[in-house]
């Protein structure tokens, strides 16, 4: 029996990817997962692909965990499920290798296809006309892939996931999603989801496959209230510790319904329940590990800032912030916000043109200093306004308190010194 003290020292993991003791939220994206697995089961193909994007620290790769883990418990071995990320191969042979790695005679079915493509990609050069004939072999490509799936799935329904999809060559995923949805059309029992940063959008349409977005598309980005509340509380309760409302109410308040901080506070106030013995979450607890939490979410302002600095995005960003502040965080239609980031880049003597918004924009989001949403909107008969919000709004206030005056540097420095005695 585990001891409960070791339990409850170890119950909350912040960032490495593991599932979190509750995984909160994501009902929707839950579903679609066991819906697809179900037709799967009845060996018929998922309806979709599933696509999974959202900035770092919002928990895609502990869901994607979260969903295999449960559909392998579920299933057994009745169906198959391979994880595998962009680093593990550099070209389509290399992937399709890791699909078939389990089945000696397809792996050798593979070698001869894929074999048979290089040595065309060879001659075709040889004779000047590998313009050409490179479209040919991607054709060629995705029907050996699309051959390869099927007979794998003949044996036992399959599901490939691929994690950190916005590293993926377009060309690749091109192949992989053409493939995927000729295999589906035809009745076999196939499953592909992608996931990853925002950045896996703009892979997607470079890709070519003009569906992808007639997928399963689900953005991961913070938690709701509710659901950053139970984050914290249902797992520190199943250690039979009393989380008073109020304290799963200010940690929410503090973590911004940031997944990744709801871990580093709910991890600290394990840590110090054990050390005291206690088995209540109060105030007085959360007194006692604030500053210990601050400064571990501080460690990921200081790599975003620096990252935003390595990019020169961090005078847009200040401006940024400080159109949400003005706004008390809440969403602010894109046009708006474009707005926001002409004006800031017209400041800074840069060219600001709709192409460099929108690079701009993307650049931000991909780091998850901002993030796009739909918002109701009663006014226009319920279509939606599609606006921006803070990726993490403390990330925002970090960043404007870094543009302090010099003067305002000086008394900072003054009752620093005074604190410290130096």
């Amino acid at each position: 029996m585990i001891n409960p003290d070791i339990k409850l020292k170890n119950l909350f993991h912040a960032g490495d990817g593991r599932i979190p003791p509750y995984l909160a939220g994501r009902e929707q994206a839950k579903k679609n997962f066991q819906d697809c697995v179900d037709l799967l089961m009845q060996n018929s193909p998922a309806d979709q692909n599933m696509i999974i994007y959202g900035p770092r620290g919002n928990g895609k790769t502990a869901l994607l965990r979260y969903l295999q883990e449960a559909t392998l418990k579920a299933a057994g071995d009745k169906l198959e499920i391979l994880w595998v990320t962009p680093s593990e191969f550099k070209d389509l042979a290399q992937l399709v290798g890791l699909i078939v790695a389990n089945n000696q005679s397809l792996f050798k079915k593979a070698l001869n296809l894929f074999e048979h493509m290089i040595d065309d990609i060879t001659a075709s050069a040889n004779i000047g006309v590998a313009s050409v004939q490179t479209g040919l072999n991607r054709s060629k490509e995705m029907l050996a892939l699309k051959d390869l799936l099927w007979e794998k799935c003949r044996k036992k329904p399959f599901i490939l996931i691929v994690d950190e999809a916005h590293t993926l060559h377009p060309e690749i995923g091109q192949v992989l999603l053409n493939a995927s949805q000729s295999v589906r059309a035809e009745k076999c029992p196939f499953f592909l989801v992608l996931a990853g940063t925002p950045d896996l959008q703009t892979v997607l349409h470079q890709s070519s496959a003009t569906f992808w977005d007639k997928s399963s598309v689900f953005p991961i980005s913070r938690l709701s209230v509710n659901d950053a509340q139970k984050a914290l509380a249902i797992p520190l309760e199943s250690c039979q510790v009393e989380c008073a409302e109020e304290v799963s109410m200010e940690v929410t308040g503090h973590a911004h319904c940031y997944p990744y901080f709801i871990q580093i506070w709910g991890s600290c106030i394990a840590s110090h329940l054990v050390k005291t013995g206690s088995r209540e979450a109060t105030m007085e607890t959360l007194s006692k590990v604030e500053g210990e939490a601050i400064a571990k979410c501080s460690t990921i302002y200081i790599h975003r800032y620096d990252e935003l600095n390595r990019m020169g995005l961090v005078p847009l960003a200040n401006d940024i912030g400080g159109t949400f502040l003005e706004n008390d965080n809440l969403p602010i239609p894109i046009h708006e916000l474009e707005d926001t980031v002409r004006l800031s880049l017209q400041k800074l003597g840069e060219p600001a043109t709709h192409e460099t918004i929108q690079e701009n924009m993307q650049k931000l989001m991909h780091i998850g200093y901002i993030w796009k949403i739909s918002v109701p909107n009663e006014t226009t008969k319920g279509v939606p306004l599609l606006c921006y919000e803070p990726g993490i709004p403390s990330l925002m206030k970090f960043v404007r308190g870094q543009r302090r005056s010099k003067a305002e540097m000086n008394v900072f420095l003054e009752r620093f010194q005074n604190r410290t005695g130096n």
